[in-house]
């Protein structure tokens, strides 16, 4: 069976890592273009940023069903 608390839990994650992802990608190689990093800069900077957002999404989102059940 499936558990549909923590589908609902996936799904409302996933997209609102889409949201935020797609337009965080474009500033960040905006940035790094206009800085002049390498692609390897560019591709460590991307890293870190989404790696950073992904733990903050994933914290607040885990919060939230918590305290919603």
């Amino acid at each position: 069976m499936i558990n549909k608390s923590a589908a609902k839990e996936s799904v409302s994650d996933v997209a609102i890592g889409l949201t935020i992802s797609f337009p965080v990608a474009f500033v960040v190689l905006y940035l790094t273009g206009e800085w002049g990093f390498s692609i390897t800069a560019t591709a460590l900077t991307q890293t870190i940023v989404f790696t950073f957002l992904a733990l903050l999404r994933k914290y607040c989102i885990r919060i939230f069903f918590m305290r919603n059940g």
